[in-house]
């Protein structure tokens, strides 16, 4: 799990269908030691987790990625230039699979939106 380190959660909200959750990178997480010394990315794939995280909290249980239907990452996100984000998910269940669709940005900029399966 990358909460408590790569990121927080700072708040959270639901209107209608969706949740809402207020987040904040941590500069100092050691994934930043190796992408990039000194000039900190954020992973795609880290983002992503985070993602399946916070769906798990929507679920309330452990969910697994079965399919990723759309990944689009559309920008570079680090730690200094985009310290809090906002990421909205909205999943639907249906005999135990979740179809999720989820946005990472903040005010009306998306930095990656994500389309998936998890059961």
């Amino acid at each position: 799990m990358l909460i408590k380190d790569y990121y927080t959660i700072e708040g959270t909200s639901q209107q209608e269908s969706a949740y809402i959750f207020h987040i904040r990178l941590n500069p100092e997480c050691n994934v930043y030691q190796g992408h990039f010394p000194g000039e900190p990315v954020s992973p795609g794939v880290c983002n992503i987790q985070m993602i399946k995280e916070l769906a798990e909290q929507v679920a309330g249980r452990s969910l697994f990625m079965g399919n990723l239907q759309l990944c689009r990452l559309t920008t570079l996100v680090t730690p200094q230039a985009h310290p809090t984000m906002v990421a909205t998910i909205v999943m639907e269940e249906k005999e135990g699979t979740y179809k999720l669709r989820a946005t990472l940005g903040k005010e009306g900029e998306t930095y990656l939106e994500l389309k998936a399966e998890l059961n």
